[in-house]
């Protein structure tokens, strides 16, 4: 007989907050409400001092690394991360070593996760070199769809116009191969070749090629990209970095795209409390700190923060700019549905347990504890009046307490 679990505290998903009750895992599934605790092998009663439950998040865009990139981060230390951030599903990104492009690598990738990862996980597949590889791929199980970067575009052009002419999702890093080619003499010069100009037309392009295929845009860092991708009838996402950090010329703030100024930022927000933006993802992008103490135009670029993200974006909904429901739907439900994942991002009888117990906590200094990734820009910013993420559950397991 399958064990059984019950939390009792407020519950809270996109629909609204469901008031104090008695959630009941059975095995991996929710089985029910209660108004009181059931006979059950763990009883976590936690009424009467403000937690809640909510569905449990999905980061559909993250750099778990692994394979020929260990040190930077594997399967384990980078779902350790999301665990503690509340992320109960991750879609892995193919830039690894090897690269996601073949059969042997996505099997290679999908076994470390099997056996290192805390958290449910999928992986996209790189654009491979053989358009007739294409279907091959996305025929793996776990394999979510493709993701494309801009050299693809170039590199790879018949390959990409065989995805595209497919009906797999296909996630775009939005920005043309030339915006790649341009070197800089310093981040600021960096930033301006690197205009919004290059990521909107990238949008624009994409639709001409393919006008009906399931495309999500990823790390839309300007407001023309999201007004673009929502023109084309695409999905599109950003990432808290682009809602909140400042432009920096050291080694933590070197990202792609690049990081840009308050008005972009200001914008960016105004569409995301607009219900414009369709998800938030983390784009977590791990280093080892050597890497990331280097010159600065030569550092890798990347920002680590799977732990935190989360309760980074919360802080819209203590300060009352966010309802706690469009919170949940841009981490949790919408993310699901990207993915094709129907049994998560609600607390329903018969969903995923897949849940985060949480809290309001008054203040709390960011550090990166989990990941191997330790430098963030992030790192020793003050939250007041963010999520603290007691508990993770899993399919049932708790894999954070």
């Amino acid at each position: 007989m399958p064990s059984r679990l019950v939390i009792c505290a407020e519950l809270v998903d996109p629909r609204g907050r469901l008031g104090e009750q008695c959630l009941v895992i059975k095995g991996e599934r929710i089985e029910g409400f209660r108004e009181e605790p059931p006979g059950a092998e763990k009883v976590i009663d936690l009424r009467g001092k403000d937690y809640m439950v909510l569905p449990g998040f999905v980061d559909i865009h993250v750099h778990l690394r692994g394979l020929g990139q260990g040190y930077k981060e594997d399967e384990y230390t980078g779902s350790r991360a999301a665990a503690a951030g509340g992320i109960v599903l991750v879609a892995d990104m193919p830039n690894t070593v090897p690269r996601l492009d073949s059969i042997e690598a996505l099997v290679a990738k999908l076994q470390a996760l099997r056996e290192k990862s805390l958290v449910d996980y999928m992986v996209y597949a790189a654009v491979p070199p053989s358009p007739d590889e294409a279907e091959r791929l996305v025929s793996v199980p776990g394999v979510a769809g493709f993701k494309i970067y801009p050299r693809d575009l170039e590199e790879r052009a018949k390959s990409v116009d065989k995805i595209l002419s497919s009906n797999h999702l296909v996630v775009v890093h939005p920005e043309l191969p030339e915006a790649e080619k341009p070197v800089a003499e310093n981040e600021d010069t960096r930033r301006a070749l690197r205009d919004c100009h290059w990521e909107i037309a990238a949008v624009d392009y994409l639709a001409e090629l393919s006008p009906s295929t399931r495309i999500h845009i990823t790390h839309a860092t300007c407001p023309g990209t999201i007004r673009a991708a929502r023109r084309h009838g695409f999905t599109v996402d950003t990432t808290p970095t682009y809602l909140f950090l400042e432009p920096g010329n050291d080694c933590l703030h070197r990202v792609n795209p690049p990081i840009r100024g308050l008005a972009e930022k200001q914008q960016m927000l105004q569409l995301l409390l607009g219900r414009e933006i369709s998800l938030v993802a983390s784009d977590h992008a791990p280093h080892s700190p050597r890497e990331k103490t280097g010159d600065p135009l030569l550092c890798p670029p990347g920002v680590p923060w799977l732990e935190h993200w989360p309760s980074i974006l919360y802080c819209l909904v203590s300060r009352g700019a966010l309802s706690i429901e469009n919170y949940l739907e841009l981490v949790s439900l919408r993310p699901a549905k990207l993915l094709g994942v129907t049994d998560l991002g609600l607390l329903e009888p018969g969903y995923r347990a897949s849940i985060v117990v949480a809290r309001e906590t008054h203040s709390r200094t960011i550090f990166n504890y989990y990941s191997k990734a330790t430098l963030t820009p992030y790192m020793l910013y003050s939250l007041q009046k963010c999520l603290d993420v007691a508990a993770t559950i899993v399919r049932g397991r708790i894999v954070k307490d």
